[in-house]
């Protein structure tokens, strides 16, 4: 019977080395101090911000350092908290750094009152006196795009503790998610009793044998069951939260809110939708395929994932995945290879899946380090979801290195086009570089996800349902599971179309996703994965120009 295996039982060559972000405790520790002083002198800029350009790039150059320093400590210790999420020290670590980012937007509430106070021309009079000051202009335009939700001290102040509090909203439901439910065991292909997790679910869900299929999906279905009244209650407080903030800074939703930072209009969102749901029929043409290609009677929310083909029974190996990818990218150049072997030389990956991980795929980088996430299984599509993430990585190198510190974090609106373009070269390489036929068929069939998972899947059921029940919590209605349960399930009716037939416990599916704690994320993947495909279409054809372009829009950041 195969266990989940413990982090001690994974192979150290596996796992990430998070030693360049911090050695030991005594650094973090160091740097946690350092970082409660710095808050105290800025503190001490109250009521001086704007006297001249040489203190208002005093308190910019302490800001960005802080800045720093922050993202040091919070990569660090949200990394070491996903290895294992019910390990207490972990945990402990984690929610101190929570509270120096509530300290710090309590303590340094007054900056953007103070700031925006004062008329814009008074700050393009500095600009002009002090050329230093013009390395944080944009910072200064995007502080006065935001002039008409900013409040005063005081209100900045409960808003900052309300945003501290929408944190803890999520780190609930990672614990629940991680910890406390349980999916059981499943009967594998070879009739071997084994251990189902977040971390292997998408290899048991994609099994050619359908009695797999089932098994998977119903024994994450009916765990999740089990505790969606407690995710429902802590999703609903995270709402809320947005909510209070949204209406106490003059915002007419949520989604205004949040689409605002994304510099986004609700039109924009709305249009991304309506074209999704207008084309529906292509994606009910691509299940109608799946069902005629598996020679299913009925088609069941356990056989939308699964393989359409006689999969290869090739091993992707970290090591073997390293390969394909980097050949597969390397038409972006040497430096583009050089720093993807760099990743995987200094172990800034963390592998494979153990008892208590974080489930899924992410990246992230601070000035130390960048990581990357995995729950990997060693096949196709671990090895795809690897090459996305990878992509992120080498967006945040290329605007690390050409970007100061406060430029460096590119919009997360644009994020997904890296990390999806990579997935579809990819796949396009396979396709082009094999004789393999099962191989070949696997790249197309990957494409045809990708694209499926991405633009319907983000639109049709994670976006529409984001919206409708932001907005009806934020017009005073009360949702319970059963509410979140019925929305859902409309709009699982909807997207799947007639040939899929209902179970009655996908209306729960709503209550595993991560994602609706980063609200109105999801949107972002149809953006991404609209521009993958052109961008791969134009690397393919050869246009070098467009290839430069694509390169220095990856050096970019966040400086436009």
């Amino acid at each position: 019977m195969a266990k989940e295996k413990l982090r001690i039982e994974i192979d150290n060559k596996y796992k990430w080395d998070l030693s360049a972000i911090y050695n030991d405790e005594d650094q973090f520790d160091k740097d946690y101090e350092y970082a409660l002083k710095l808050i105290d002198e800025m503190k001490s800029f109250k009521g001086h911000l704007t006297e001249s350009a040489t203190v208002l790039y005093d308190y910019l150059t302490k800001d960005e350092e802080l800045t720093t320093i922050l993202n040091n400590l919070f990569l660090y210790a949200s990394c070491k908290n996903d290895e294992d999420v019910s390990e207490k020290e972990s945990q402990k670590r984690y929610s101190k750094v929570l509270e120096i980012y509530s300290t710090c937007n309590e303590k340094l509430s007054f900056v953007n009152p103070e700031l925006l106070k004062t008329d814009y021309a008074v700050i393009r009079k500095f600009l002009t006196e002090n050329a230093s000051l013009n390395e944080y202009k944009i910072d200064l335009e995007r502080i006065y795009r935001y002039q008409p939700y900013v409040l005063s001290e005081k209100e900045e102040k409960l808003l900052g503790n309300l945003s501290d509090i929408k944190t803890r909203f999520k780190n609930n439901f990672n614990i629940i998610s991680n910890v406390l439910i349980n999916l059981g065991y499943i009967r594998d292909e070879d009739g071997n009793k084994v251990k189902l997790t977040n971390g292997n679910f998408s290899k048991y869900i994609r099994s050619k044998d359908r009695n797999v299929r089932k098994q998977a999906h119903k024994n994450k279905g009916m765990a999740y069951k089990k505790y969606a009244n407690l995710i429902a209650t802590d999703y609903e407080g995270s709402i809320k939260t947005d909510s209070m903030i949204s209406k106490a800074r003059g915002y007419k939703s949520n989604i205004e809110m949040y689409l605002f930072d994304d510099g986004v209009t609700t039109e924009v969102y709305d249009n991304l939708l309506k074209v999704a749901n207008d084309n529906l029929s292509i994606l009910h043409k691509y299940f109608d395929l799946k069902k005629d290609i598996l020679k299913l009677d009925k088609l069941y929310p356990y056989d939308l994932s699964a393989s359409m083909i006689d999969e290869s029974k090739e091993k992707y190996s970290p090591s073997t995945a390293r390969k394909i990818i980097t050949e597969a990218l390397s038409i972006y150049g040497d430096e583009y290879v050089n720093e993807l072997n760099r990743l995987f030389d200094e172990k800034c990956i963390d592998f494979y899946p153990n008892k208590g991980k974080n489930s899924g795929f992410y990246e992230n980088a601070s000035s130390r380090k960048t990581v990357v996430f995995c729950n990997y299984n060693d096949d196709f599509y671990s090895m795809s979801s690897l090459a996305h993430e990878l992509g992120h990585a080498m967006h945040s190198y290329y605007s690390r290195k050409n970007n100061k510190e406060h430029l460096a974090y590119y919009s997360i609106l644009i994020a997904e086009i890296a990390s999806l373009t990579n997935e579809i070269l990819l796949s396009n390489y396979i396709l082009n570089n094999t004789d393999d036929k099962k191989l070949k068929l696997q790249a197309i069939q990957n494409i045809l996800e990708v694209f499926a998972d991405n633009f319907y899947g983000t639109l049709c059921l994670g976006s529409v349902f984001e919206k409708i029940v932001h907005e009806k919590v934020s017009n005073g209605e009360t949702l319970q599971e059963e509410d979140f349960n019925k929305i859902y399930q409309s709009l699982i009716k909807e997207h799947n179309g007639k040939n899929v037939k209902e179970l009655s416990y996908t209306k729960y599916n709503w209550s595993r996703i991560s994602h609706f704690y980063t609200p109105f994320y999801y949107y972002k993947y149809s953006i991404g994965v609209c521009g993958a495909c052109y961008e791969k279409k134009k690397i393919l054809n050869g246009d070098d120009k467009f290839l430069n372009e694509y390169i220095n829009f990856l050096k970019l950041g966040d400086s436009m």
